[in-house]
Formats: structure tokens, C-alpha cells, sequence
């Protein structure tokens, strides 16, 4: 079955994630992170992409961007090659590094862009690596905590897109959420292939609406299948193309969710 095209952004910006192949570790010591660092500097140097974002894990990267007049997939691309071909020469190997296909979801509204911040930055955390974000070294956290003359690597965009926040207020707003936000299925260790998708949004569907195609389904139906599809592995890039739903509107669905305590 051939791949399903990507959600575009509206807004041009993407949360992308690359992972190493069969979640093997690819950034194995400092080394190795300081060479994604300058790989990352050199192409907003050469205004490939901006980005707003970065935390680079053992075994993975995160990267918050926005596509500028490269394809964000040749972007990707070049990351990539670029990283692999030192990598390999490095330790002596050859072959990919990479899972075959960059994960990515569009960010298409200043309430996402900041929750993908928060989700970011505090991936270390989570991961029990370090108790706060500004305790992690390979992220692009400290850029947004401290004054930009005291921590910049040249790596992230400095203006914030959507609304007239300074970086030190976007900062304020993360630290004083009441938990790290976690909504982005894009990183969900589990997730479940389109036609799977399709399955399990059926199995969510009341009965009284069983005749009904899904597209056709009443909104607020969709929104609380959308919900609960979550919860087993399904993308919100693949509920935006199965129930014909704005990505934001389940967001906002799903936070009102977890903030009432309906969604456990």
C-alpha cells in the first residue's frame, strides 16, 4: 500500500522527529552531539529551514522548524546524510542510521507551537535524565531561558511565530504549566499503520451511527472518538484524514480532557 501523503502546514512549521533504526542508539557521546549541533548551524546559516526548537536524545532528535524555500524533506535529507556519513566513518560502519521516514506533524497555531516547547525540552526530563530542561546540555532550551546574549549557538530562530511573545516570556509560560503537555502523537512509542487506524476509529464509532460514513459523522461524535483514538496509537495526522478534523480541534478536545480528568 503506497504511503499516505503528509499533512501539510498551514503555517509552514513542523515538529519532525528522526530516530535511528530499530531505535538504536545514535548519538552515543558528546562528540557525536556537538556534530548534530554544527550540522543544525550550518543550515539555518544557509537559510535552509528556521528552527525554533532542538533536543537531541540518545536515540533520537527532535526538532521544532519551519520550511522556508526548501522542501523540508530535502532539509531532512540533508541532516541526515550529513550526520550518517559521520557516523559511519567515525566508528568504522557501514549502512543507514536512520528509520527509512522522518515522523512530522504540522504546527499550524501559537497553543501548539508552545506545547511542543514544552514537550521538547522537557523530553530529557521525562526520560529521567535530568530533573529540569535547563539542566540538559544538548537542547535548545537554554536559548530560551536566559537572556539571548548569554546563550545562543546560532541554532534557533530568535522572533516566535503567531503571537508577540518574547522568548523569555514563551519560557515562563512552559515552566509554570502544571506538567510537561504531552499531546504530540508524532513520538508515541506505539503507534498503529493507516489501515489500523481506520480499524480502530470503527471500533470507537456508537452504534447508532454504524450505517454512517465517517466523514459524515456529527463533529462533536468525531471529536470524542478522536479522543479516545488517541489513547491507542492513532496519529493525529491520521485522524485529521479519517474523520475530516481540524488537528487544532482535537487538541483542544483532548486538553479539555486531561485538564477535567475525563480522559483517563
Amino acid at each position: 500500500m503506497p504511503r499516505k501523503p503528509r499533512v501539510h502546514s498551514s503555517s509552514g512549521i513542523y515538529h519532525v522527529m528522526l530516530r535511528g533504526i530499530n531505535r538504536s542508539d545514535i548519538f552515543l557521546d558528546e562528540v557525536d552531539c556537538l556534530k548534530m549541533e554544527k550540522i543544525l548551524m550550518s543550515i539555518t546559516k544557509h537559510s535552509l529551514c528556521k528552527i525554533y526548537a532542538y533536543c537531541i536524545m540518545t536515540n533520537h532528535i527532535h526538532l521544532l522548524m519551519a520550511e522556508l524555500d526548501v522542501p523540508i524533506s530535502d532539509v531532512l535529507k540533508s541532516i541526515g546524510v550529513s550526520y550518517v556519513r559521520y557516523f559511519n566513518v567515525r566508528r568504522e560502519r557501514t549502512g543507514p542510521l536512520f528509520e527509512g521516514r522522518f515522523r512530522s506533524e504540522p504546527v499550524d497555531d501559537c497553543d501548539y507551537f508552545i506545547t511542543l516547547l514544552s514537550y521538547i525540552h522537557y523530553n530529557p526530563v521525562k526520560a529521567g535524565m535530568v530533573s529540569r530542561p535547563g539542566l540538559y546540555k544538548w537542547s535548545s532550551w537554554h536559548e530560551y531561558e536566559l537572556p539571548e546574549h548569554t546563550y545562543n549557538k546560532g541554532i534557533c530562530e530568535q522572533s516566535i511565530p503567531f503571537k508577540n511573545l518574547t522568548r523569555e516570556q514563551v519560557a515562563e509560560i512552559v515552566l509554570n504549566a502544571q506538567e510537561p503537555r504531552d499531546f504530540c502523537s508524532v513520538v508515541d512509542n506505539e503507534q498503529v499503520d493507516y489501515n489500523q487506524a481506520v480499524e480502530v476509529v470503527n471500533r470507537l464509532r456508537p452504534k447508532e451511527y454504524s450505517e454512517v460514513d465517517l466523514l459524515e459523522l456529527p463533529r462533536v461524535v468525531k471529536l470524542e472518538m478522536s479522543v479516545k483514538a488517541i489513547d491507542y496509537g492513532v496519529t493525529y495526522s491520521q485522524l485529521v484524514s479519517i474523520l475530516g478534523l481540524y488537528r487544532s480541534s482535537i487538541y483542544r478536545r483532548r486538553l479539555k480532557y486531561k485538564q477535567s480528568g475525563q480522559n483517563n
